[in-house]
Order: C-alpha cells, then sequence, then structure tokens
C-alpha cells in the first residue's frame, strides 16, 4: 500500500459523525504507519518464482516454508530497538507501564535461531521470541505490545515478497477452484481481514482476504469462513449497519469466527487494508454484544 493511498483512504473516515473520534484515531493510525514505513531493513536478496508460489497455493504450502528468507540478526534486533524507540518517541506506545516493559527488553537476548524464524514462519516466532526476551506467558498486555512491534518489524523484511505473491496470485488461472487456502499463502499467519469488490465487466462479486504480516492479499471464496472452512451459509451471516454498508462482520456459527470484511463498492474512501483494520476494530466492538448473542442462539 502506497503512502498516499492511505492518505485517501484516512479521508474517507474524516467527514463521518457517528460519535466516533474518527480523526484521533485515523491520526494514530497515520502516525504508527509512517514509523513503521520509515524503518528501512537490509533486505535479503530472493528471487520470487510466481509458476511454484501458484503451485504451492493450491496445494496450502506456505512459499516461505519451502523458501525461507535469510535475515540478518544484526540488522532485525537493530531495526527491533529502532522501532521500539520511535513508537515511543512518536506516542504510538504511550501508556507509562508498556513503555517501562518496552525499556526492559534486552534484545541481544533474542537469538538468531528466533530471527531465523521471521523468515519461514511469523507466526512461531512471537512463542519463541517471547521465551527469549522474558515476556510471562499469562501477561497478555505485555504479550499484544510486543506482538504489535514485531508484526510492523517482520511486515518491513516480508513485504516485497508479500507484493510479489500478491501479484502471482492476482493472475492466478485457477481462481474458480474451491478450497483456497485459509493461511496466508506466503507466511503461513491467519488472515486478518477481508474484502469484497464487484467483478469488472460482470454481474459477480469476487472476496480476498489479506494477511497483515507480510501484507499478501489473496483470492477466496465468497461464502466460506475464512478461518474453519465452513461453506453452510445457513451458519454464515454478516452484522452491519444500515447506514455503514460498507463495513460487516462475517460471523461463523460453526466455529465461532469473526472476519471483518470490506464491501469495496460501497466504501465511501480507497481501500487500504491497514486502515481498514484500524476502522474494522472499531466495528467489530460495537457489534460485540450482538455476535454474542448469536452464539448463544446456535
Amino acid at each position: 500500500m502506497t503512502e498516499s493511498l492511505r492518505e485517501k483512504a484516512i479521508e474517507g473516515y474524516l467527514d463521518r459523525d457517528d460519535g466516533v473520534d474518527w480523526m484521533g484515531l485515523m491520526t494514530y493510525a497515520n502516525s504508527m504507519f509512517d514509523v513503521r514505513d520509515s524503518i528501512k531493513p537490509n533486505l535479503p536478496v530472493f528471487k520470487f518464482d510466481g509458476e511454484e508460489a501458484r503451485r504451492l497455493f493450491n496445494e496450502h504450502f506456505a512459499y516461505l516454508k519451502a523458501h525461507p528468507l535469510i535475515i540478518d540478526p544484526k540488522d532485525f534486533r537493530d531495526n527491533c530497538r529502532l522501532l521500539q524507540k520511535r513508537f515511543i518517541e512518536t506516542g504510538v506506545i504511550n501508556e507509562p507501564h508498556q513503555i517501562e516493559m518496552l525499556n526492559t527488553l534486552d534484545w541481544d537476548k533474542l537469538s538468531d535461531e528466533a530471527i531465523a524464524l521471521a523468515g519461514k514462519d511469523p507466526s512461531e516466532l512471537f512463542e519463541r521470541a517471547s521465551s527469549d526476551l522474558g515476556i510471562d506467558a499469562e501477561d497478555g498486555e505485555s504479550q499484544s505490545v510486543l506482538a504489535g512491534l514485531f508484526i510492523n518489524i517482520i511486515r518491513a523484511y516480508l513485504k516485497p515478497v508479500g507484493e510479489a505473491m500478491t501479484g502471482a496470485l492476482t493472475r492466478l488461472d485457477e481462481v474458480a477452484v474451491r478450497d483456497k487456502p485459509l493461511l496466508c499463502p506466503t507466511c503461513g499467519s491467519v488472515p486478518a481481514i477481508s474484502s469484497v469488490s464487484e467483478v469488472a465487466g460482470t454481474q459477480s462479486n469476487e472476496r480476498k482476504l489479506f494477511c497483515s504480516c507480510c501484507g499478501t492479499v489473496w483470492p477466496f471464496e465468497r461464502v466460506r469462513c475464512a478461518y474453519c472452512g465452513n461453506t453452510n451459509s445457513n451458519k454464515l451471516k454478516y452484522f452491519y449497519a444500515d447506514e455503514d454498508p460498507a463495513h460487516r462482520l462475517h460471523a461463523c456459527k460453526e466455529c465461532g469466527g469473526v472476519m471483518p470484511t470490506v464491501f469495496q463498492n460501497v466504501l465511501k474512501g480507497e481501500l487500504d487494508y491497514d486502515i481498514e483494520l484500524v476502522a474494522m476494530g472499531v466495528v467489530q466492538n460495537l457489534y460485540e454484544d450482538q455476535i454474542k448473542d448469536q452464539d448463544t442462539e446456535a
């Protein structure tokens, strides 16, 4: 996503008058993404194989598990320190106890073996890094702060691969094939958000999933849970407000999963997945009680 696209996406929220401080929220989000984008890692050289990527996509096997990126441990630790410092300086992290926690971290304790996972299996890195850095597994807040820091660092390293994968899958000939992968085809992470848009020149819509860890966007079935793969339409339901049909929550009675989903054709601004993740966090809080009621009825 480019900076200009993000700015246009933010503009779509600034004139909303629904009781939410969109100006404050979007200013915060923009500051966070500006800091993330200012990180310039020493990116490993890689040769992306589009044909291999499409083959692995159909086999539901993450590309980086087959073709890991070799990340320089020193460069990774240095960028962790830099992002930590800038998040605090810019107020992205502003709670005193969170700042104190971050300042106690000794990045030299983050092992080379853990860092190697950033280029192969980022989800596993989060668990390994917590142990290396001495974060209590029961300390949910510290775990969340650390995960937020890592997902931004990892995104900086994996972005080129995610963009290459998105391009390869955009040209995928087998887009009509059902049973597409639930996990990110690049890094194996759980999708963060989905989008639905009109297919140019047709009467149909297409759905895509987005990975916030590496930025990959991949095609997915229109009527299917993105968490468990359920295709029973009787167990799938959208929650949304009549005045905001662009933002919906795709809830599955089978597994209880709730996938934030943006309908692009009725979105007021441009579609930037990172910005929509921030916006959908607000929407999900508004509908939390209704989703719980649905689970009770099920």
